[in-house]
């Protein structure tokens, strides 16, 4: 009973001081209002405006004070500092009951603060506390005190002002101008607990950032401050929760933190950290915890870009010093690689590598999207990495990497490619600055192929190869393929190059060579080529093959860096069966000629198509065909026809006559020894010259042109040999006028029209001079015998046949003489 009566007592008592308190404080406030105001803006140093100013017993005994407004420091911003619905200032007890005030906490209800940092690198609190003459404008840098306060002597008023501050939904702006940062931050609940500068304090801490709710969560130990000016040297320790975060938003309101990163490392949209636990110092802090980025995107310049809802997380137990990361233990989990990590990161001006990476078997599933060089590759298979890396990375530079890259059952479908690369199973060791394939087997289409690689250098990468395979067909990597060309094969082939990816695309320098096989139905042997690609042009350093009978050479080059691409070519023919090579280009084409093509020929043109590379194609060159013929289209019987315009001349010589020249009179084509000529090509059109065709009873030679469409227009003078001449001149002996010095017959054509439909026309004014030579020769006086009744002349009387010859000659010495006297009257 006597217990209770005490207790009683007591807690009287206590009501007793409380009432007391809280007449003495409201007695305090009510005499001295302006006073304490005005004693307030002195030791702030800022205005102050307040509305109503009351005692509370709310979390303690203290003072409200509602509409609360403290201006800003004008050397920073106009306006105001801070501004709250209400101000609550507790205070402590026992120095109150003396009628002192001792400040315990400040706690801002629905505060918005506006917290500016100026160009020297101030912030606009600093001056709160202090004197106009301790203020300096913030484009001067403050003075600071040589030495930190030593324990007992008065500490910066303004961090103790900001350490007693409890914020309760609050709304503070940060501004900092010597970086251009703007961030805003909401809904912020602040609790600092038991501040002492030589004791460690709490502080809670829950705020909205770039959210509609609280996505920010702190607990912290922090201190003891002691006198410490460089916060960056106090202690902490704690727990940090932020989910969710949008880096895009984060970015734009921190300019310093996009600069501070590799310049091609770029992030944007959400991440999360979760469970972030620290502990030390800001230059020296131990964290462990876990970061999350699959709601966000990642890019590292040109060779890596995860996309959103790509898995992205990473659970790491490491610790920042002095601008280096130790990574203790790591785990990072990114799409389907999981890998684990262990070593240390130098930040700086060039990021350096020290790492150790060991993985799980991965799938190479959805790896295209996340590597661009490997885009629309669709790839398969599984991977495993296990390497240390070391050395500087970004800004061109590349680490030295070693250790193992296996892959399994892996396969990829390139673009264009209508079957994949598959079965790949190989190893890729990493050494340094180089990567070893030493053998690996795949399958493409119908084909099995071995190849060894080494990657030279990772930056520019540059890569040697070399490849063989039984066969492979072009129609398993070619899809547009045309179907008459899916029968083409390449057999024992062999190859060996490098590739480089330079600024301006792929460089390549190569050799191939083949035993046998068809290319665009060509049957080839002895396949020997030399190849290069660089800046958007493909060169054929040399080509050699035996195909359609013969041997062909060529070298020459093909430029697509401009929307019209460019080529220029120089080929060697030697021996190459014509036939062949007709049913090689258009296997439906009408053949003009046979025999075998040996040929030297520059060409040079643009486009991409036939229609478009045919009028700006030009090119010169030498070309002859050996032991070959014109086919539906005998020179010799045209030529000796025309020269009456009769085309059945040839069948009114005696069959005698016929029968020793069948290649003359009766053959359907003209036979030649070999036909040559200097071409020039210009303007669709092949001009030639030095037309020389040589067969075995004539010789002919002149110029002309013909083009695509197989129009022709030739000038040519047809030389026969003395044998036949003689014969002809003999068996129609006014043939003997158009005889040369040299005994030949020498008859001048034109060949105009289109191929295959082209006669000869004799030059019948050539012809009428070649007449008239030969009468000054033999004499008019045996002319006026012949055709105007004189005495025969010796060979009338030497002939001597049989009536039925003489009057078959006599038919047809009328018809050459009707057709001299038609030159003569022309």
């Amino acid at each position: 009973m006597r217990k209770w009566i005490i207790a009683g007592i007591v807690l009287i008592l206590m009501i007793g001081a409380a009432a007391a308190v809280l007449l003495n404080l409201n007695s305090l406030i009510a005499r001295n209002r302006d006073f304490l105001i005005g004693q307030a803006e002195q030791a702030l140093g800022r205005k102050l405006t307040v509305g109503e100013v009351e005692a509370t017993f709310l979390g303690g005994i203290g003072v409200r004070l509602t509409n609360f407004a403290m201006a800003d420091d004008p050397d920073y911003a106009a306006g105001e500092f801070v501004r709250a619905k209400d101000l609550q200032v507790n205070l402590k007890l026992w120095p109150l009951l003396r009628r002192e005030f001792q400040v315990k906490t400040v706690i801002l209800h629905d505060p918005v603060i506006q917290i500016v940092r100026g160009a020297n690198g101030d912030f606009n609190f600093s001056t709160i506390g202090k004197n106009e003459k301790d203020k300096k404008p913030s484009g001067e840098k403050q003075q600071r005190d040589p030495e930190p306060a030593a324990p007992g002597q008065t500490r910066d008023r303004s961090a103790f002002l900001i350490s007693l501050v409890n914020i309760s939904n609050g709304d503070i702006r940060y501004i900092d101008k010597k970086d251009g940062s703007d961030l805003r931050a909401r809904q912020i609940d602040l609790e600092v607990e038991d501040f002492d500068y030589d004791e460690p304090f709490s502080i809670k801490l829950a705020a909205a950032l770039f959210a509609d709710k609280q996505n920010i969560k702190l607990t912290s130990k922090v201190g003891p401050l002691g006198a410490a000016r460089d916060f960056s040297q106090v202690p902490l320790v704690g727990e940090l929760e932020l989910d969710p975060l949008d880096m895009g938003q984060l970015k734009k309101a921190l300019p310093r933190l996009k600069n501070s990163l590799p310049r091609e490392f770029d992030f944007s949209g959400v991440f999360s950290v979760k469970s972030l636990k620290f502990k030390g110092t800001l230059k020296d802090l131990g964290f462990s915890g876990t970061a999350e980025g699959t709601r966000g995107a990642l890019r590292y310049g040109s060779a890596f870009e995860k996309a959103a809802n790509v898995p992205f997380i990473i659970d790491a137990d490491a610790r920042y010093a002095g601008d280096r990361i130790t990574i203790r233990k790591s785990r990072l989990t990114l799409h389907t690689l999981k890998l684990a990590a262990t070593g240390d990161v130098q930040l700086g001006d060039a990021t350096v590598l020290n790492l150790t990476v060991d993985s799980e078997p991965a799938s190479l599933d959805g790896w295209d999207r996340i590597v661009p060089a490997l885009a629309r590759y669709r790839l398969a298979g599984d991977m495993e990495i296990q390497a240390t890396v070391r050395g500087k990375a970004g800004k061109g530079a590349v680490p030295q990497v070693q250790g193992t890259l296996n892959l399994r059952q892996a396969s990829a479908q390139p673009p264009d490619f209508p079957r994949p690369i598959e079965n790949v199973d190989t190893t890729i060791n990493f050494t340094g600055q180089r990567a070893d394939i030493k053998d690996m087997s795949l399958t493409l289409g119908r084909s099995k192929i071995r190849l060894a690689a080494a990657v030279d250098k990772f930056s520019p990468l540059t890569l040697s190869y070399k490849m063989s395979t039984p066969e492979i067909w072009p129609a398993d990597y070619h899809a547009s393929l045309p179907e008459d060309r899916k029968a083409d094969v390449i057999r024992n082939l062999q190859s060996a190059g490098q590739f480089t990816m330079a600024e301006h695309g792929i460089v390549y320098d190569g050799k191939l060579v083949s035993a046998d096989g068809t290319l665009y139905n060509v049957a080839y042997k002895n396949l020997d080529a030399t190849l290069s690609l660089a800046n958007q042009v493909a060169k054929i350093r040399s080509l050699k093959f035996d195909a359609l009978s013969g041997a062909v050479q060529a070298d020459g080059e093909y430029a697509f860096r401009d929307p019209t691409p460019k080529f220029s070519l120089a080929t060697k023919f030697k021996g190459v069966d014509l036939k062949a090579l007709y049913a090689a280009l258009d296997a439906k084409a009408e053949h003009d000629i046979r025999g075998r093509l040996n040929a030297d020929m520059k060409l040079s043109g643009a486009g991409k198509t036939w229609e478009d590379i045919k009028p700006a194609l030009r090119g010169q060159g030498e070309a002859e065909v050996v032991q070959g013929a014109l086919l539906n289209f005998n020179i010799a019987e045209g030529t000796l026809g025309g020269i009456t315009g009769m085309p059945g001349l040839a069948n009114a010589f005696s069959p005698a006559l016929r029968n020793k020249y069948p290649e003359i009179f009766t053959a359907k084509d003209t036979e030649f020894k070999e036909l040559k000529a200097t071409l020039d090509l210009a303007d669709g059109r092949f001009n030639v010259k030095n037309l020389r065709m040589a067969a075995a009873e004539f010789v002919a030679q002149g110029s002309g042109w013909a083009d695509f469409d197989r129009r022709v227009d030739i000038r040519s003078t047809v030389n026969f040999s003395q044998r036949l001449s003689a014969d002809l001149s003999q068996g129609t002996r006014e043939l003997k006028y158009l005889l040369n010095n040299q005994g030949e017959l020498e008859i001048p054509i034109a060949l105009t029209g289109r191929m295959p439909n082209v006669k000869p026309k004799p030059d019948t004014k050539y012809l009428a001079q070649m007449a008239q030579r030969g009468i000054a020769r033999k004499g008019l006086e045996e002319l006026q015998n012949r055709y105007l009744g004189g005495k025969p002349s010796s060979e009338q009387k030497d002939a001597g046949p049989a009536d039925g010859q003489k009057k078959k000659r006599s038919s047809t010495e009328e018809r050459i003489r009707k057709g001299l006297e038609g030159l003569f009257r022309r």
